[in-house]
């Protein structure tokens, strides 16, 4: 706290001021401790003091409090005092009671809580600052901008009803301020009642104090009453706020467990991914090893053919061998104890058909090296089928992937032709429609003129008899040529709405058929994708079928070879447990295939769902045809019907005309006589 003490004095020198020694002492004090309450209170501060510490205060210094109560400050310096906590943002309670401050300084308290938004507690008792109306309207309108007082003390200010009322308007308007003392000042009834009526509006408001003012107790009790629930909605909105606070962190928690089983979720597919590299990788070296282990094999049958003749010098130690190898044959492998009876009773028939025994040792071992060789290009062929099968398979995947946008644009196509259709033929109609209705009008108003022109001659019949007759005439003649144009007329147009009718449908008939051959179109790749799967799916089997005789082939090998000599019987082992990897690779890889073929599967069925699809809108699309078809059937009858009303209103009107005219002959030959 050096920095207040020091710049406090470096101020005074600057602009000449004699420093107070009370204040010099009491800073200095506070520049020895640790504390943040600069409290001057009983301490007579003047102008010039007052200026240089509103100056200190605006620098933000570690000061959060500012006691200056009882201080006897003039207005003047109250209001440079405020000046530079207006530009502070650290200080949160000022306590300025006791000062008897006036209108000036209450100006300047309302201007300072308009510019300051940091302040928290204000302490105001024993002023006077409810005397002047103007100064007061300014102090509410400060704390109506004010966001961030919370507690406000103004005991015993001489504030009368008018500036309850002003205080009302504030709390309306006021969302931070959660006490307020007002005790022992003059609101009055009416004063209470405006702030009852503020607080039902007002939801920050916890507690309110304004006892000692003539208010009635109804009225305090209403008071309370308002705060109290204002309380209770203040401590549920914390706990909601609470409670969505903690349920914000969960759903961080989880989404941040999602993120982390995401990239487990990667990490451990690049897991698989290097496995599965590294057992391809593996595969191809037991290829090899399998290739080495057959020559060795090869070796190993060359090296039985020279034991075999050392067979007849070490028959006794072969026998001692061969009871050994049935005691753990029998402990180890019961389902060999057949063969290796049989075996002992071949070495015993040896003893005395050893000629016939070299030659079938000499069969066998060419049927063990064709069968190896058969066996070597078996597997050849196996991975051979199992890469056309996954060349097959991606072939599949990129023609239904090629069946479905040409599918897709197909719709598209047909639905962009339908609604252009559709938009012309409802053209089509309007204008038809458009005519009729001109049609309908023109012979309207050509019927309301023969009938104006009738009524006028009917008054001047008597004097135009001769004039009439011939005009008559001249009328029926332009009748019968209106009604013969008009004829030939509705010809022409029921001839060109028939003509355009049979284009539009000969047009949407051909686009169906077009369309129709598309699905079959489709429907046939679709047919040769699935006979291509099925040919892959045989392939597997055969590929199957082929794997169990080889494996059959190598059980037999095995147990042949394990029958012959104990020495080559751990290599034989050896190798039997590579061809088994080899072959649970191969039932690895059979399960891959038929998780491809479920995959097609899937497709296929998209694809069956998307040609129902297609089916169902060209359904739709045809009903809306129909129905397209009805509407022009509707307007065809309800032209033929208008042009019957027209008929019959054109025959009425020429019976009436003669009649007209032959009772008006018969007056005239009346008349005559």
């Amino acid at each position: 706290m050096d920095e207040t003490f020091t710049l406090f004095v470096r101020l005074c020198k600057e602009h000449g001021i004699i420093a107070q020694e009370s204040i010099i002492n009491r800073l200095r004090e506070l520049s020895h401790g640790s504390e943040t309450v600069l409290d001057l209170s009983n301490h007579t501060l003047t102008i010039e003091t007052c200026a240089v510490l509103g100056k200190v205060i605006a620098h933000d210094l570690a000061i959060t409090s500012v006691l200056l109560s009882d201080c006897m400050l003039d207005e003047e310096g109250a209001k440079l005092l405020l000046a530079g906590l207006a530009e502070n943002t650290v200080v949160r309670v000022l306590d300025l009671r006791g000062n008897n401050l006036r209108q000036v300084a209450t100006v300047a308290i309302g201007n300072f809580l308009k510019k300051n938004q940091t302040l928290e507690a204000l302490f105001l008792e024993w002023n006077s600052i409810g005397i002047w109306e103007s100064s007061f309207l300014v102090f509410c309108e400060g704390l109506s901008f004010n966001s961030s007082l919370q507690h406000l003390d103004l005991r015993n200010n001489k504030i009368d009803h008018t500036g309850a009322k002003e205080l009302a308007i504030m709390l309306r308007n006021n969302t931070a301020l959660h006490t307020l003392d007002l005790r022992w000042n003059n609101l009055g009834l009416v004063g209470g009642r405006a702030l009852v009526d503020a607080l039902r509006q007002n939801t920050s408001i916890v507690k309110i104090d304004a006892s000692g003012n003539n208010i009635p107790r109804d009225v305090m009790t209403s008071l309370e009453n308002e705060a109290i629930h204002n309380e209770d909605k203040v401590r549920l909105s914390t706990n909601t706020y609470v409670k969505t606070k903690t349920l914000s962190k969960e759903i961080d928690i989880l989404k941040s467990e999602n993120k982390q089983q995401l990239v487990q979720f990667l990490n451990e597919m690049e897991l698989k991914n290097s496995q599965m590299n590294v057992c391809n990788d593996s595969n191809k070296k037991t290829i090899n090893h399998l290739q080495d282990t057959l020559d060795e094999r090869k070796s190993a049958l060359n090296a039985l053919r020279a034991k075999l003749d050392l067979s007849e010098t070490s028959l006794q130690l072969s026998d001692e061998k061969l009871k050994d190898q049935t005691l753990l044959l029998e402990i180890s492998r019961k389902e060999n104890v057949e063969i290796s009876t049989k075996f002992e009773n071949q070495i015993k028939q040896e003893r005395e058909q050893r000629s016939q025994l070299e030659n079938k040792l000499h069969k066998e071992l060419e049927d063990t090296q064709d069968k190896m060789n058969d066996y070597r290009t078996k597997l050849i062929e196996v991975e051979r089928k199992y890469t056309m099968q996954s060349d097959q398979v991606t072939s599949l995947k990129q023609q239904v992937a090629e069946l479905k946008s040409e599918h897709s644009v197909v719709l598209l196509d047909y639905d962009t032709r339908m609604e252009k259709e559709r938009k012309a033929w409802n053209e089509e109609m309007k204008s038809l429609k458009s005519t009729h209705a001109n049609e309908v009008v023109e012979l309207r108003s050509r019927m309301e003129e023969i009938r104006k022109s009738e009524e006028a001659r009917n008054s001047n019949m008597r004097m135009r008899q001769d004039a009439l007759a011939n005009e008559l005439s001249e009328l029926n003649a332009k009748l019968v040529q209106e009604r013969s144009n008009h004829d030939d007329e509705l010809r022409l147009q029921r001839a060109r709405l028939k003509e355009e009718e049979q284009a539009q449908a000969s047009q949407l008939q051909e686009k169906i058929r077009s369309l129709m051959s598309e699905n079959s179109e489709n429907l046939k790749q679709i047919s040769l994708s699935s006979s291509k799967l099925e040919e892959a799916h045989a392939t597997k089997v055969a590929t199957d079928i082929e794997l169990d005789g080889v494996r059959r082939i190598l059980n037999t090998v095995q147990r042949q070879l394990s029958n012959k000599d104990a020495d080559t019987e751990e290599k034989i082992s050896h190798v039997r447990q590579e061809l088994n990897k080899r072959i649970e690779q191969l039932m690895h890889d059979s399960t891959q295939c038929s998780v491809l073929r479920e995959k097609v599967t899937c497709l296929e069925k998209r694809l069956e769902d998307q040609a129902a699809s297609n089916k169902d809108s060209l359904q739709e699309k045809e009903k809306i045809i129909d129905h397209l078809r009805e509407q022009l059937r509707m307007t065809k009858s309800e032209m033929e019907r208008v042009k019957e009303d027209e008929l019959l209103r054109a025959t009425s009107l020429q019976n009436a005309i003669l009649s007209y005219v032959q009772g008006v002959k018969k007056s005239s030959s009346t008349t005559n006589l």
